[in-house]
């Protein structure tokens, strides 16, 4: 069977390339149009609606949402959800789903479909590509010149209404002292206009792919747009239990190909997640939910997630003052740790050639039912 897929952009047919990732194809020269042979059929991907109108089975993929009662003449269609959580509510998605159209989502819903398919991986697929990650390469550089670094400083008028970031910079400035490094960013007139969210959202070009503040640093701290505690599922929360992660994620398991370190901060439920498929991070060696945690008047949201980030920063200042220099900190976490440094490198080569979860995602095209 022939089966045609309508895309306009890379963003609309991410999850489904990924699918296709070890599979035979041909491209037509000069055409934005290829195909994947899978078994029987023939998918056919093409942005002309001209070739897609002579197959058998007619798709319309897209990734904006709210524009799917506007596509005609289609058999199916099929969203992808990437970047960030759903903007529209509950009744909304099951509408479009309970007509028997598709979800392929990197961020999770308070709710299960058989027309809906989650998995936060095709997040790290669409940022490693879309972003060009696999334009790097790795050079191991060996200048340490911090035992902590990350980027964030506290109430500088851009990182606004982050109180969660701004209690673990303070609790892990105190541990460290001067051991702690916030990354900077050039000072401009107009720097307060351009940089925040809610005016012009520069900050959004932080995606840079770069590790070279990274790796002046023996290990980094990263925060996840999400907190541990986001969006829960109360009736009163809009965002109903939605999670993703986000291209933060990909830094801290790509850049273990330069040997640097990382302490993750983020939703609980993902961070479960990324360690059950078998990624590491430094604080992963101080999770543990049966200590009682301290009670912090000044921090209601305080869970074992922020615990880590603490022990794990107490670590790094006992290896400080043993070791006395970043160089001989690194080298010891290197001699403990590098294995599994090269297991986040591993995994995600894994990932990025294979997919596990391929049969499922065709029998959601072809079927209506990945299970």
């Amino acid at each position: 069977m022939k089966i045609g897929l309508l895309y306009r952009a890379y963003e609309d047919c991410v999850a489904i390339l990924h699918v296709f990732c070890e599979t035979k194809f041909d491209l037509e020269n000069g055409s934005n149009t290829f195909t994947f042979f899978y078994k029987d059929d023939e998918y056919i991907f093409s942005k002309d609606e001209e070739v897609i109108a002579k197959c058998d089975y007619k798709i319309q993929l897209f990734h904006t949402f709210d524009e799917w009662k506007k596509f005609k003449g289609f058999d199916k269609l099929i969203q992808t959800q990437i970047v960030e959580n759903y903007h529209t509510t509950n009744k909304e998605l099951l509408e479009y789903l309970d007509a028997g159209n598709i979800c392929l989502s990197s961020a999770s819903i308070s709710f299960e479909h058989p027309n809906f398919f989650y998995d936060p991986i095709i997040n790290l697929i669409f940022f490693y590509y879309h972003f060009g990650y696999n334009f790097l390469n790795y050079y191991k550089f060996d200048k340490k010149e911090n035992l902590l670094g990350v980027y964030h400083k506290p109430n500088n008028g851009i990182n606004i209404n982050k109180k969660d970031r701004n209690y673990l910079y303070f609790k892990i400035s105190d541990i460290l002292k001067n051991d702690f490094k916030s990354y900077e960013s050039s000072d401009y007139n107009l720097k307060l206009l351009l940089q925040p969210y809610s005016i012009f959202g520069h900050w959004m070009n932080n995606h840079i792919t770069s590790y070279l503040d990274f790796t002046t640093s023996v290990c980094n701290l990263i925060f996840e747009t999400l907190n541990p505690d986001s969006n829960q599922e109360e009736p009163e929360n809009r965002m109903n239990g939605r999670q993703y992660i986000t291209e933060k994620t990909l830094k801290s398991i790509a850049f273990s190909e330069e040997n640097i370190f990382f302490i993750w901060y983020g939703p609980t439920k993902l961070y479960k997640h990324l360690m059950d498929m078998g990624f590491w991070f430094l604080n992963s060696e101080f999770y543990d939910e049966s200590i009682e945690l301290p009670y912090d008047d000044d921090f209601k949201s305080y869970s074992h997630m922020e615990q880590s980030v603490i022990d794990a920063s107490i670590y790094l200042k006992s290896l400080k003052e043993e070791y006395k220099t970043n160089t001989e900190v690194h080298k010891h976490l290197m001699k403990t740790y590098g294995h599994k440094l090269q297991k986040n490198v591993k995994l995600l080569k894994e990932i990025l050639s294979s997919y596990s979860k391929k049969e499922n995602v065709l029998n959601l095209i072809k079927n209506g039912n990945g299970n």
